[in-house]
């Protein structure tokens, strides 16, 4: 099993309608790590983490939305996978294993 790091910025309707809510149960039922966060630019941003196969699936439920969103595409970029915690989270803060919604832009 390979793991991989991305960074992600969904566009669309997708601020105001559950979709960090969404986002962050779709990764915990898929044992993804990161964050999520609403942008001034009305995106919604974050990074995840996981298995391959697991990514595939949290990259699909993203790009199909919650149900009152509009996605109308999904940027992704992979990083680098970091051993030791860092730069898991928003700006480092959350568990490396957690999946959580950052608040504020």
């Amino acid at each position: 099993m390979s793991v991989k790091r991305y960074a992600f910025t969904v566009h669309g309707q997708v601020q105001g309608v559950f979709f960090r809510k969404y986002t962050q149960q779709s990764a915990q039922s898929l044992s993804i790590s990161g964050f999520v966060r609403n942008s001034p630019d009305r995106t919604v941003a974050g990074e995840a983490q996981g298995s391959s196969e697991n990514l595939e699936a949290f990259k699909e439920k993203l790009e199909q939305g919650s149900p009152a969103s509009r996605v109308d595409k999904v940027d992704w970029n992979e990083l680098q996978i970091r051993g030791d915690g860092e730069g898991q989270g928003y700006l480092g803060a959350s568990s490396p294993d957690a999946f959580s919604i950052a608040r504020g832009r």
